[in-house]
C-alpha cells in the first residue's frame, strides 16, 4: 500500500476533479504489475497494474488507493478487477462519493472477492484531502503559502523580501487547481506565476482586485510565447469596477468574474467566501493563496483557510516599519487568535518549512 501511495503521487495536479489513486499487483509477495491515474479522463490507476500484470493477475491480490469504480454504463474498474481473476482487494479507503461509495466493493464482495478495506485510509485521505472537501462542500481546499522571516516579516523595510528555495514553492502551484493572488501583489512585484517543473500543469492565476487596479502590461498578462502553453488569468473584482479599465484589461487577456462585495456599504472588498463557492462551480477543488497583509488577514478572517504552509526564512530582519506576515487590527486576547493543529516541520534549503491546519476546519 506504501506503493501505491507513492504511484499516486505521480498524478497530482492533473487529476482534478477525481482523486488520486495508484494500484499494485502482488502474487507470491511479489510485485508483477502497478500503475497511477495519470489524469483526469484517462484509465484509473487499476486498469494500469492489470494490464502491467497480465495473466499473472489471476489470483493475486489487488492493493488499491481509492475504491474501484462500478457504473452501469460503461466498463468499470470492478469489472476489469473480476474479469483479470483477483483474488483478493485490499482498499485504503472507500469512495466518499454518495453516487458512487461502496458500490464498486460491494460488486466485487457479490463475485466472491475478498475485498479488506481501510489500510492506510488516513494516509489515502491526507493525500486527497481537496477532493474529500469539495465533495462535502462543493467549495475548494485552501492552502495559504507565505515565506517569512525567522520573526514573522515578509520584506525589510526598504521592501527586499527573503526568498524561499524554488522546490519549496513550485511544487504546491502544480499541485492546485489556481493560485490567488492579491492586485497589490501584483502591482508592486509584477509576479509570473508558473510552475517549472517537468509534466507539471500551470494552474489557473486568480486576481482578487474589487477596482480593478491590475496594471493591463503585468506579467500574468502576457501574452504566451508559445501559443496555449500559459495559463488563464482570472480578475476577480466587484461592481465597483470601472468600465473603462475592465475593457482594457479584457483585450489585455483577462478573464473578468464580478464577484459579490462584502457586506459593509459601498466597500469594493470582494466577499471570499461567496468567491469560493464561485471558483466550486468552476471545479476548482483545490486553491493555493500566495501572499501576505491585507490578503491574508482577509482569508483568515473569511474562515476560507483549510492549512497553512510557511518557509521560515533563516534570518531576523526586525523593524516596526517592516511588513509582517498578517495585516488588520489584529486580535486583543490570545483565545481570540487563529489556533493552528496538526503542526509538522521539515528542513528546506536552509531555512524550514512549516505544515498545519486550522483548527476547527
Amino acid at each position: 500500500m506504501c506503493r501505491a501511495l507513492e504511484l499516486a503521487r505521480q498524478g497530482r495536479g492533473w487529476t482534478s476533479p477525481n482523486p488520486m489513486s495508484g494500484a499494485v499487483v502482488v502474487k507470491d509477495n511479489v510485485i508483477v504489475g502497478e500503475g497511477f491515474y495519470p489524469a483526469f479522463g484517462k484509465s484509473h490507476a487499476e486498469i494500469f497494474a492489470l494490464d502491467a500484470a497480465g495473466g499473472q493477475a489471476r489470483g493475486s491480490t489487488l492493493y488499491v488507493i481509492s475504491e474501484p469504480c462500478q457504473h452501469n454504463n460503461r466498463q468499470a474498474c470492478a469489472d476489469r478487477i473480476l474479469n483479470a481473476g483477483i483474488e483478493r482487494v485490499v482498499v485504503a479507503a472507500a469512495d466518499p462519493n454518495p453516487a458512487s461509495t461502496g458500490k464498486g466493493i460491494e460488486a466485487l464482495k457479490s463475485a466472491g472477492v475478498v475485498v479488506e478495506v481501510g489500510l492506510a485510509g488516513d494516509q489515502a485521505r491526507s493525500l486527497n484531502e481537496p477532493y474529500y472537501k469539495f465533495l462535502a462542500t462543493r467549495r475548494p481546499f485552501v492552502t495559504w503559502y507565505a515565506v517569512m522571516s525567522c520573526d514573522g516579516k515578509v520584506a525589510t523595510t526598504i521592501g527586499e523580501r527573503p526568498v524561499a528555495p524554488n522546490e519549496c514553492g513550485v511544487e504546491l502551484r502544480a499541485s492546485n487547481d489556481a493560485v490567488l493572488v492579491g492586485v497589490s501583489t501584483v502591482a508592486q512585484d509584477d509576479p509570473d506565476i508558473v510552475s517549472s517543473l517537468p509534466r507539471s500543469r500551470n494552474p489557473l492565476r486568480v486576481i482578487v482586485d474589487g477596482m480593478a487596479r491590475t496594471p493591463p502590461g503585468c506579467r500574468l498578462l502576457a501574452g504566451p510565447t508559445i501559443p496555449g502553453t500559459r495559463p488563464g488569468t482570472l480578475i476577480v473584482t466587484t461592481r465597483f469596477a470601472p468600465d473603462d479599465r475592465l475593457r482594457e484589461l479584457k483585450e489585455a487577456g483577462a478573464e473578468i468574474l464580478v464577484a459579490p462585495e462584502e457586506a459593509e456599504p459601498l466597500t469594493a472588498n470582494v466577499d471570499l467566501r461567496r468567491l469560493m463557492l464561485l471558483l466550486g462551480k468552476r471545479e476548482i477543488t483545490s486553491l493555493l493563496i500566495e501572499g501576505s497583509g491585507t490578503l491574508a488577514d482577509a482569508a483568515l478572517a473569511s474562515g476560507i483557510v483549510d492549512k497553512v504552509i510557511f518557509f521560515i526564512y533563516p534570518a531576523i530582519i526586525g523593524g516596526t516599519s517592516a511588513p509582517s506576515l498578517v495585516g488588520g487590527i489584529g486580535t486583543s486576547f490570545i483565545e481570540e487568535a487563529q489556533q493552528l493543529r496538526q503542526l509538522a516541520a521539515r528542513p528546506c534549503g536552509d531555512g524550514v518549512l512549516l505544515e498545519a491546519y486550522l483548527a476547527g476546519q
